[in-house]
């Protein structure tokens, strides 16, 4: 799997998506650098990556009026959307088909509609969510999943080091030991696979069930 996030397609693929979702970033960014030397910092990535070397940076965090979010470098957020699309490929025919927020299933919209056409008739219908559902995640718990259906160790190395970050605030550096990062291309999908184990069981015990990250609505029959 390590081979298949390092080849030349993923990779440049991730560097796409890297420059288009920070085209408007300050001319300080470190993307612009990495834009400018990626035909000479591409194959020492690919070196370190395969070597199992690669370690994440600690995040900047930016400490907006109502919102505090966490920047990864230009470098480890391409490291990751390139770790998320191998993995998705990987995963998401293992995630339940009521998980309506990974990428190609319709998002909130479809979440709603399918709920709108399960509604009819003699139905109860309840909406509920997990507060503070990303920062609240256990990483053990996680990794755990994610050990049950990947055994790249390479791979696994990457994402205890998305998991146990570091945040820094000026000066001051902070390791987080709960919760998975904002804004994050992998975030989604380990996401979805944090509640898989309760959608395969709301799967099983509920008439209809639909979810959208960590808002979920649930229709039981009213007989």
């Amino acid at each position: 799997m390590i081979r298949t996030i390092t080849s030349d397609v993923i990779l440049d693929e991730a560097f796409g998506w890297l420059c288009q979702r920070r085209k408007d970033y300050s001319p300080n960014n470190d993307v612009w650098d990495l834009r400018r030397n990626w035909d000479r910092i591409k194959p020492e990535l690919q070196k370190i990556l395969l070597a199992g070397d690669y370690t994440f940076q600690p995040l900047a965090e930016l400490r907006l009026t109502d919102e505090i979010i966490e920047m990864w470098s230009a470098c480890d957020a391409l490291v990751l959307k390139a770790l998320a699309m191998v993995l998705s490929k990987h995963l998401e025919p293992l995630l339940s088909g009521r998980c309506y927020h990974v990428a190609g299933r319709g998002g909130a919209k479809a979440a709603v509609r399918a709920a709108l056409e399960a509604s009819s008739g003699d139905v109860h219908l309840m909406k509920s969510d997990i507060k503070d559902y990303y920062a609240s995640m256990d990483h053990k718990v996680l990794f755990e999943l994610m050990q049950r259906h990947v055994t790249d160790r390479m791979v696994l190395r990457l994402v205890w080091g998305y998991l146990k970050r570091t945040v820094c605030f000026g000066e001051n550096y902070r390791e987080v030991t709960r919760g998975i990062s904002l804004g994050c291309p992998l975030s989604p999908l380990m996401g979805a696979l944090y509640l898989l184990p309760l959608d395969e069981a709301m799967d099983q015990s509920c008439w209809f069930y639909a979810r959208f990250m960590d808002d979920w609505i649930i229709i039981t029959s009213g007989r």
